[in-house]
């Protein structure tokens, strides 16, 4: 025989889980959007860590450069000195003067 699906009896029984059962969905995605925002955070220590760990490198090598530019007028200047006692030598810069060359033609 068919038995008639009592409504009532049916709402009677799952009415009280659909508190628990909100609950449950709750928690689920408050700890979604937790876990979302724990990810974003350790993403951008990460990226923070990453920035600093470059920048400290760029700063070392900005010295390096620096060091060397320094070293580079130091041996320019040695070499300019050592010019003027050596007989005969072309002057600072005199092998790219287009003055000379000129005046040579």
């Amino acid at each position: 025989m068919v038995e008639i699906i009592n409504w009532k009896d049916i709402l009677a029984k799952a009415l009280p889980l659909l508190p628990t059962l909100l609950i449950y969905w709750a928690s689920y995605r408050l700890s979604v959007e937790k876990n979302s925002r724990e990810k974003k955070r350790d993403e951008f220590d990460r990226l923070n860590a990453e920035n600093t760990r470059l920048s400290e490198e760029l700063d070392r090598y900005r010295r390096l450069v620096a060091a060397k530019e320094r070293e580079i007028v130091k041996l320019q200047k040695e070499i300019a000195e050592m010019h003027k006692y050596i007989a005969g030598s072309p002057m600072t810069g005199a092998l790219f003067d287009d003055k000379e060359k000129e005046d040579k033609k």
